[in-house]
Protein backbone atom coordinates (compact mmCIF):
# COMPACT_ATOMS: atom_id res chain seq x y z
CA UNK A 1 0.00 0.00 0.00
CA UNK A 2 1.45 3.66 -1.13
CA UNK A 3 2.53 5.85 1.95
CA UNK A 4 0.18 8.05 2.18
CA UNK A 5 -0.37 11.61 3.97
CA UNK A 6 -3.21 14.03 3.88
CA UNK A 7 -2.43 15.92 7.32
CA UNK A 8 -2.41 19.44 8.31
CA UNK A 9 -1.69 20.92 11.46
CA UNK A 10 -0.16 24.76 12.93
CA UNK A 11 -3.33 27.14 12.67
CA UNK A 12 -2.31 30.53 12.30
CA UNK A 13 -3.04 33.80 10.17
CA UNK A 14 -6.69 34.25 11.11
CA UNK A 15 -8.79 36.93 9.62
CA UNK A 16 -12.11 36.84 11.28
CA UNK A 17 -15.18 39.52 9.76
CA UNK A 18 -12.03 41.96 8.73
CA UNK A 19 -10.27 41.73 11.90
CA UNK A 20 -6.54 41.21 11.65
CA UNK A 21 -6.02 38.70 14.46
CA UNK A 22 -2.83 37.36 15.53
CA UNK A 23 -1.59 34.54 17.90
CA UNK A 24 -3.95 32.19 17.20
CA UNK A 25 -4.03 29.35 19.44
CA UNK A 26 -6.75 26.87 19.11
CA UNK A 27 -9.79 26.94 16.29
CA UNK A 28 -12.47 24.03 16.75
CA UNK A 29 -15.20 23.85 14.18
CA UNK A 30 -18.21 21.44 14.31
CA UNK A 31 -20.24 20.78 12.04
CA UNK A 32 -23.73 18.42 11.49
CA UNK A 33 -27.39 18.91 11.95
CA UNK A 34 -29.42 19.92 14.42
CA UNK A 35 -32.80 18.09 13.83
CA UNK A 36 -33.76 14.18 12.93
CA UNK A 37 -37.48 12.83 12.47
CA UNK A 38 -37.39 9.27 13.07
CA UNK A 39 -39.86 7.10 13.96
CA UNK A 40 -39.53 2.96 13.66
CA UNK A 41 -43.40 1.90 13.40
CA UNK A 42 -44.98 -1.15 11.52
CA UNK A 43 -43.59 -3.51 13.24
CA UNK A 44 -39.89 -2.43 11.56
CA UNK A 45 -36.65 -2.92 13.72
CA UNK A 46 -35.26 0.48 12.82
CA UNK A 47 -36.66 3.76 11.68
CA UNK A 48 -36.46 5.64 8.75
CA UNK A 49 -34.06 9.07 9.94
CA UNK A 50 -34.25 12.56 8.16
CA UNK A 51 -31.43 14.71 9.32
CA UNK A 52 -32.37 18.43 8.94
CA UNK A 53 -31.24 21.58 9.61
CA UNK A 54 -27.29 21.67 8.84
CA UNK A 55 -24.86 23.72 11.07
CA UNK A 56 -21.77 24.99 10.80
CA UNK A 57 -20.39 26.16 14.25
CA UNK A 58 -17.01 27.37 15.80
CA UNK A 59 -14.69 28.45 18.33
CA UNK A 60 -11.19 30.02 18.18
CA UNK A 61 -8.77 31.57 20.90
CA UNK A 62 -6.26 34.12 19.74
CA UNK A 63 -3.55 36.02 21.96
CA UNK A 64 -4.06 39.16 20.36
CA UNK A 65 -6.55 40.23 22.85
CA UNK A 66 -7.12 43.87 22.29
CA UNK A 67 -9.83 42.99 19.98
CA UNK A 68 -12.10 41.78 22.35
CA UNK A 69 -14.35 44.63 21.90
CA UNK A 70 -14.10 44.51 17.90
CA UNK A 71 -15.26 41.17 17.64
CA UNK A 72 -18.50 41.25 18.64
CA UNK A 73 -18.94 44.69 16.99
CA UNK A 74 -17.94 43.91 13.62
CA UNK A 75 -19.40 43.41 9.99
CA UNK A 76 -20.58 39.64 9.58
CA UNK A 77 -18.09 37.99 6.38
CA UNK A 78 -15.74 35.44 6.62
CA UNK A 79 -13.53 33.46 9.01
CA UNK A 80 -10.34 32.92 7.24
CA UNK A 81 -7.63 30.75 8.35
CA UNK A 82 -4.98 28.63 7.50
CA UNK A 83 -3.11 25.22 8.50
CA UNK A 84 0.63 23.83 7.40
CA UNK A 85 0.05 20.68 5.26
CA UNK A 86 2.74 17.72 6.81
CA UNK A 87 5.05 16.77 4.29
CA UNK A 88 5.04 19.62 1.95
CA UNK A 89 7.13 22.04 0.24
CA UNK A 90 6.87 25.46 1.99
CA UNK A 91 6.20 27.19 -1.40
CA UNK A 92 2.89 25.53 -1.69
CA UNK A 93 2.46 23.86 1.99
CA UNK A 94 -0.67 25.46 3.52
CA UNK A 95 -4.06 25.02 3.26
CA UNK A 96 -6.57 27.96 3.51
CA UNK A 97 -10.10 27.41 5.65
CA UNK A 98 -13.05 30.09 4.72
CA UNK A 99 -16.05 29.67 6.98
CA UNK A 100 -19.05 32.34 5.30
CA UNK A 101 -20.87 34.46 7.59
CA UNK A 102 -19.70 33.91 11.25
CA UNK A 103 -21.70 35.66 13.72
CA UNK A 104 -20.20 36.20 16.77
CA UNK A 105 -22.14 36.22 20.00
CA UNK A 106 -19.87 35.39 22.63
CA UNK A 107 -16.33 36.34 23.75
CA UNK A 108 -14.25 35.59 26.81
CA UNK A 109 -11.57 37.56 27.63
CA UNK A 110 -8.52 36.16 30.08
CA UNK A 111 -5.53 37.89 31.33
CA UNK A 112 -3.38 35.66 33.74
CA UNK A 113 -0.44 36.84 35.51
CA UNK A 114 2.40 36.83 33.28
CA UNK A 115 0.97 34.41 31.25
CA UNK A 116 -0.29 35.52 27.43
CA UNK A 117 -3.42 37.06 27.84
CA UNK A 118 -6.38 35.28 25.47
CA UNK A 119 -9.28 35.73 24.33
CA UNK A 120 -11.83 33.31 22.77
CA UNK A 121 -14.90 34.15 20.62
CA UNK A 122 -18.05 31.70 19.74
CA UNK A 123 -19.76 32.17 16.63
CA UNK A 124 -22.91 30.60 14.58
CA UNK A 125 -22.56 30.02 10.40
CA UNK A 126 -25.26 32.00 8.63
CA UNK A 127 -26.55 30.15 5.56
CA UNK A 128 -26.53 32.47 2.38
CA UNK A 129 -29.61 31.50 0.89
CA UNK A 130 -32.29 28.24 1.50
CA UNK A 131 -30.02 25.89 -0.57
CA UNK A 132 -26.76 26.47 0.98
CA UNK A 133 -25.45 24.02 3.78
CA UNK A 134 -22.67 22.72 4.89
CA UNK A 135 -19.92 22.29 2.37
CA UNK A 136 -21.12 25.86 0.74
CA UNK A 137 -20.40 27.43 4.58
CA UNK A 138 -17.03 25.72 5.26
CA UNK A 139 -14.67 25.82 1.95
CA UNK A 140 -11.36 24.86 1.57
CA UNK A 141 -8.36 26.04 -0.40
CA UNK A 142 -5.62 23.45 -0.92
CA UNK A 143 -1.65 24.07 -1.95
CA UNK A 144 -1.56 27.76 -0.94
CA UNK A 145 2.01 29.67 -0.06
CA UNK A 146 2.33 30.44 3.48
CA UNK A 147 -0.12 33.33 4.53
CA UNK A 148 1.31 36.69 5.84
CA UNK A 149 2.24 36.74 9.26
CA UNK A 150 -0.48 38.68 11.78
CA UNK A 151 1.42 40.96 14.55
CA UNK A 152 -0.18 40.20 17.93
CA UNK A 153 -0.81 43.18 20.70
CA UNK A 154 -0.19 40.10 23.65
CA UNK A 155 -0.77 41.18 27.20
CA UNK A 156 1.18 39.46 30.11
CA UNK A 157 -0.05 40.69 33.54
CA UNK A 158 -2.17 43.35 35.42
CA UNK A 159 0.07 45.81 36.90
CA UNK A 160 -2.85 48.03 38.76
CA UNK A 161 -6.69 47.69 38.92
CA UNK A 162 -9.12 50.23 40.67
CA UNK A 163 -12.96 49.44 41.22
CA UNK A 164 -14.38 53.04 41.43
CA UNK A 165 -11.91 54.53 44.36
CA UNK A 166 -10.64 51.38 45.80
CA UNK A 167 -7.41 49.55 44.93
CA UNK A 168 -6.68 46.14 43.93
CA UNK A 169 -3.39 45.00 44.60
CA UNK A 170 -1.41 41.87 43.71
CA UNK A 171 -4.17 40.87 40.38
CA UNK A 172 -3.30 37.23 39.65
CA UNK A 173 -6.31 36.76 37.22
CA UNK A 174 -9.17 39.11 35.62
CA UNK A 175 -11.73 37.21 33.44
CA UNK A 176 -14.34 39.29 31.02
CA UNK A 177 -17.32 37.60 29.56
CA UNK A 178 -20.11 39.53 27.11
CA UNK A 179 -22.26 37.03 25.81
CA UNK A 180 -26.06 38.10 23.37
CA UNK A 181 -28.64 35.87 22.50
CA UNK A 182 -28.54 34.40 19.27
CA UNK A 183 -31.34 34.32 17.23
CA UNK A 184 -31.77 31.37 14.47
CA UNK A 185 -34.01 29.91 12.67
CA UNK A 186 -34.25 27.65 9.36
CA UNK A 187 -38.03 27.20 7.61
CA UNK A 188 -39.65 26.98 4.39
CA UNK A 189 -37.25 24.34 2.91
CA UNK A 190 -34.38 25.71 3.96
CA UNK A 191 -31.32 23.69 4.26
CA UNK A 192 -29.14 25.59 6.77
CA UNK A 193 -30.19 28.23 9.03
CA UNK A 194 -31.00 31.48 6.77
CA UNK A 195 -31.43 33.60 10.01
CA UNK A 196 -28.46 34.18 12.70
CA UNK A 197 -28.21 36.97 14.72
CA UNK A 198 -26.74 38.31 17.63
CA UNK A 199 -29.03 40.32 19.47
CA UNK A 200 -27.53 42.70 21.90
CA UNK A 201 -30.80 43.11 24.00
CA UNK A 202 -30.70 40.92 26.61
CA UNK A 203 -27.12 40.04 26.25
CA UNK A 204 -24.70 40.15 29.52
CA UNK A 205 -21.86 40.90 30.89
CA UNK A 206 -20.03 39.46 33.53
CA UNK A 207 -16.55 38.39 34.93
CA UNK A 208 -14.25 37.91 37.84
CA UNK A 209 -10.91 39.52 39.42
CA UNK A 210 -8.91 37.33 41.52
CA UNK A 211 -6.37 38.69 43.58
CA UNK A 212 -3.81 38.25 46.99
CA UNK A 213 -4.66 41.93 48.22
CA UNK A 214 -5.75 41.04 52.29
CA UNK A 215 -5.22 44.87 53.19
CA UNK A 216 -7.63 45.68 55.45
CA UNK A 217 -9.59 49.40 56.13
CA UNK A 218 -12.20 49.63 59.20
CA UNK A 219 -12.06 46.19 60.13
CA UNK A 220 -12.87 44.87 56.67
CA UNK A 221 -10.57 42.87 54.28
CA UNK A 222 -10.47 43.95 50.56
CA UNK A 223 -12.72 41.33 49.28
CA UNK A 224 -15.91 42.59 51.39
CA UNK A 225 -15.15 45.99 50.70
CA UNK A 226 -15.47 44.76 47.09
CA UNK A 227 -18.80 42.94 47.31
CA UNK A 228 -20.52 45.70 49.56
CA UNK A 229 -19.04 48.42 47.31
CA UNK A 230 -21.22 50.65 44.92
CA UNK A 231 -21.31 49.94 40.98
CA UNK A 232 -18.57 51.63 39.58
CA UNK A 233 -16.27 51.20 36.38
CA UNK A 234 -13.65 48.92 36.73
CA UNK A 235 -9.94 50.00 35.16
CA UNK A 236 -6.69 47.86 34.77
CA UNK A 237 -3.76 48.41 33.66
CA UNK A 238 -2.14 45.67 31.40
CA UNK A 239 1.41 45.02 30.74
CA UNK A 240 2.29 44.23 27.54
CA UNK A 241 4.84 42.15 25.39
CA UNK A 242 8.31 42.74 24.44
CA UNK A 243 7.82 46.20 25.82
CA UNK A 244 4.99 47.47 24.10
CA UNK A 245 2.92 50.50 25.65
CA UNK A 246 0.90 49.52 28.32
CA UNK A 247 -3.18 48.90 27.73
CA UNK A 248 -5.69 49.87 29.93
CA UNK A 249 -8.98 47.65 30.37
CA UNK A 250 -11.64 49.89 31.68
CA UNK A 251 -15.31 47.68 32.14
CA UNK A 252 -18.21 49.97 32.89
CA UNK A 253 -21.08 49.85 35.78
CA UNK A 254 -19.21 46.40 37.27
CA UNK A 255 -21.45 45.42 40.67
CA UNK A 256 -19.72 43.04 42.42
CA UNK A 257 -22.00 40.41 44.00
CA UNK A 258 -20.07 37.56 45.08
CA UNK A 259 -16.48 36.14 46.25
CA UNK A 260 -14.56 34.58 49.12
CA UNK A 261 -11.39 33.88 50.41
CA UNK A 262 -9.33 30.31 49.67
CA UNK A 263 -6.79 29.26 52.22
CA UNK A 264 -4.67 26.17 52.98
CA UNK A 265 -1.84 25.40 54.74
CA UNK A 266 1.70 24.40 52.90
CA UNK A 267 2.47 20.65 53.09
CA UNK A 268 5.68 19.38 54.35
CA UNK A 269 8.13 19.83 52.06
CA UNK A 270 5.95 21.96 49.45
CA UNK A 271 5.79 25.47 48.37
CA UNK A 272 3.83 28.07 50.03
CA UNK A 273 1.47 30.46 48.06
CA UNK A 274 0.10 33.55 49.35
CA UNK A 275 -3.78 33.26 49.50
CA UNK A 276 -6.16 34.21 47.02
CA UNK A 277 -9.47 36.00 47.00
CA UNK A 278 -12.04 36.14 43.99
CA UNK A 279 -14.90 38.13 43.67
CA UNK A 280 -17.33 38.21 40.65
CA UNK A 281 -19.29 40.90 39.23
CA UNK A 282 -21.82 41.88 36.65
CA UNK A 283 -22.02 45.04 34.28
CA UNK A 284 -25.15 46.67 35.38
CA UNK A 285 -26.89 49.42 33.59
CA UNK A 286 -28.15 52.95 34.10
CA UNK A 287 -31.21 54.21 32.81
CA UNK A 288 -30.08 57.67 32.27
CA UNK A 289 -26.86 56.27 30.33
CA UNK A 290 -27.34 53.23 29.24
CA UNK A 291 -24.66 50.85 28.39
CA UNK A 292 -23.57 49.87 24.44
CA UNK A 293 -21.07 47.75 22.31
CA UNK A 294 -20.49 51.14 21.17
CA UNK A 295 -21.17 54.31 20.64
CA UNK A 296 -20.76 57.33 23.57
CA UNK A 297 -21.57 54.91 26.86
CA UNK A 298 -19.37 51.89 26.55
CA UNK A 299 -19.39 49.01 28.29
CA UNK A 300 -15.90 48.33 27.31
CA UNK A 301 -13.00 50.46 25.71
CA UNK A 302 -9.32 49.31 25.88
CA UNK A 303 -6.94 52.12 25.14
Amino acid sequence: MATVNNRIHQPQALTINAIAAGGLVTHQIQLGYDDKNQHPVDGAALGMIDYLTEFVRGQFTMEDWVHFIELLTGIVGTDVFYERKSGAAEATGYVKHTLNNPVIYKCELTITHRKMAQCTGSYECKAADEAAGILDIWEHTDSQAAPTHLPAARGQEVTACQHGELDIYHVTQLKLTIEMPLLKASHDGDVGYTAVDALQTGMRAYGSITFQDASIADGSIKVAELITAARASLVASVRQCQGASAKTLTVAGVKFHSGGQNTSAPQHGGNASPDEFTAEFEVTNDSETPLTLSGANKIVTIA
